[in-house]
């Protein structure tokens, strides 16, 4: 006659027949325990801690925190925005959150007649410096701990017209909680006149 081991210990239940239970108890017993081999479930461990960065705050982005380093630095010093609509060069949402804070933001997209309708705005409410923020897409490395955020500028309108900012390439990267830049730029000085509240 076959006896089950002694260990782990059961227990009987008068009203379960034929060790359903048991046989219950001991599938239960595989499922909490992982049910997989040792090295499965430690690999799978190993691949979730190094899935990507514990930063997740929405108002600490790679994005976000380039853009504002991006426009700071810039000189002259933008009062007004613009980003291209309907293409690859339009600043992702939590960059263009950072530009509406900053100042008067606008859409802007290829069509001449469209951009000549933009510009006549601009020169309408006033001659303050507008910069055209171009996203030139980001590059993940470290597992997604570091993301570089490609950027460049254009100014439109008023004095500066035509005139570049440069491209630069700016790291974020993420120190456990917060998304930090690497190596920040310092800020331009102060535009010459505060917009007025602007539509």
């Amino acid at each position: 006659m076959y006896h089950l081991p002694s260990e782990p210990a059961m227990i009987s239940y008068p009203h379960v027949r034929n060790g359903s239970l048991v046989l219950m108890v001991w599938i239960a017993g595989l499922v909490a325990c992982g049910g997989a081999p040792k090295d499965q479930a430690s690999e799978a461990g190993n691949k979730q801690a190094e899935a990507g960065p514990a930063c997740v705050s929405v108002d600490s982005t790679p994005v976000a925190l380039a853009v504002l380093d991006y426009i700071k630095a810039a000189s002259p010093l933008p009062q007004r925005y613009l980003s291209a609509y309907g293409t690859d060069s339009a600043v992702p949402e939590d960059g263009f959150k950072v530009l509406q804070a900053k100042g008067p933001t606008y859409f802007w997209n290829g069509d001449p007649k469209a951009q000549a309708q933009v510009k006549a705005k601009l020169a309408d409410v006033g001659p303050y410096t507008t910069m055209l923020v171009i996203y030139r897409g980001k590059t993940d490395a470290d597992n997604g701990k570091t993301v570089t955020v490609n950027l460049r500028g254009h100014y439109v309108g008023g004095d500066h017209d035509g005139k570049t900012s440069p491209d630069r390439a700016i790291e974020v990267r993420c120190d456990s909680t917060n998304w930090r830049l690497t190596s920040p730029q310092a800020p331009t000085g102060k535009p010459s006149a505060a917009p007025a509240k602007q539509p």
